[in-house]
């Protein structure tokens, strides 16, 4: 499981969610996703401009994607744990190939860091 920022999770929340099997996270998102393009259509009615409108939609976008970006793996590690998965070990490494690798082949490990 990563940790850290997810971008997937920040841009599109709901597609991430869908691909991550979230079931009812993806609901809230797909909700929440909904919410914030009407927000942003009841708002641009009142800005005029398609630059400022453009502006207010991608505020809206940061507004909306912060929460899922930095709480994305952290949901989704609550839903692995659901489903009875257990951890392993944490794998420091360069992309997720590697981390895969390291995780499941002994003999990689030693140009890998791997913490049990």
């Amino acid at each position: 499981m990563r940790r850290g920022f997810s971008w997937l999770a920040f841009l599109a929340p709901s597609v991430w969610a869908v691909r991550r099997g979230l079931g009812l996270v993806t609901v809230m998102l797909v909700v929440t996703t909904t919410l914030m393009f009407d927000i942003a259509q009841l708002a641009g009615s009142w800005v005029s401009g398609p630059v400022a409108q453009l502006l207010l939609l991608i505020l809206l976008v940061i507004a909306f994607g912060l929460k899922p970006g930095f709480n994305g793996y952290r949901w989704h590690a609550r839903v692995l744990k659901e489903e009875k998965f257990s951890f392993k070990c944490t794998v420091a490494a360069e992309s997720r190939r590697q981390a895969l690798k390291a995780a499941n082949d002994d003999n990689y490990r030693k140009d890998i860091n791997v913490a049990k």
